[in-house]
């Protein structure tokens, strides 16, 4: 199986999506057999796992300052974009074109796009698959992320499938530019990127668990600043 994903461009991304496509469908038959209090329950469980792997990511931070104010930046640029609010405005169109009557809808998209595509190994990885056309590092995410999608799927409905867009084009974009990235991309910005993932992610599991309501969305751009300041900093 390894060997036809190398053959293909972006070919671990592509297994990705296969994967989160098959778990969320499998979610949404799951979903409907499992009882709304157990569900909210699930969510809540979801919520403490997605925190635990956010808590973990972010151990990997080499440039703390960095890290922090990348955070802040990118979160006021985001604001300023309205870029949370352009991927909430995304998640309604959708929603009203398929005429769902699922409330969950936006909030699986965002919140599914946000887990699926923050994190060091949708970036690593990608970068890996495009310079070497070694999709291993995707295929293992695509595992786990096909996994997540069920629970997903199961208690947000069918915003979670259509996360599978911007995942190819965020994924697949960083496959195809990696070349550009080579001699950009170091240990310490890997460590950093994964820092500051690792804090969007814990953001998501807290917002399951109505802690807090974060517009982790605004602070995307983060991950381009941390680039600048892990040089600066270094």
């Amino acid at each position: 199986m390894l060997e036809i994903f190398k053959s293909l461009p972006a070919g671990g991304s592509i297994f990705n999506i296969i994967a989160i496509l098959t778990g969320s469908t499998a979610g949404l038959f799951i979903g409907k057999l499992i009882p709304e209090k157990m569900q909210g329950t699930i969510f809540n469980c979801l919520g403490l796992f997605t925190l635990y792997i956010g808590i973990n990511m972010s151990l990997n931070t080499k440039h703390s300052i960095a890290v922090l104010l990348s955070l802040i930046i990118g979160a006021v640029t985001g604001e300023i974009l309205g870029i949370e609010n352009k991927l909430n405005t995304l998640g309604d169109k959708l929603k009203s074109k398929l005429k769902t009557s699922n409330a969950r809808f936006t909030q699986g998209f965002v919140s599914a796009t946000l887990l699926f595509c923050v994190g060091s190994m949708a970036i690593i990885g990608a970068i890996e698959d495009g310079l070497r056309h070694n999709p291993e590092i995707l295929m293992t995410k695509g595992i786990m992320d096909g996994i997540a999608s069920i629970m997903f799927a199961g208690s947000m409905g069918i915003g979670v499938v259509f996360s599978v867009f911007p995942l190819f084009i965020y994924q697949g974009g960083i496959t195809l530019f990696s070349s550009m990235l080579e001699n950009v991309i170091t240990p310490d910005m890997y460590a950093n990127i994964s820092g500051l993932g690792g804090l969007m992610i814990m953001g998501i599991g807290l917002n399951f668990m109505k802690i807090t309501s974060l517009k982790l969305g605004d602070m995307l751009p983060g991950l381009v600043y941390v680039i600048f300041f892990t040089i600066l900093f270094s």
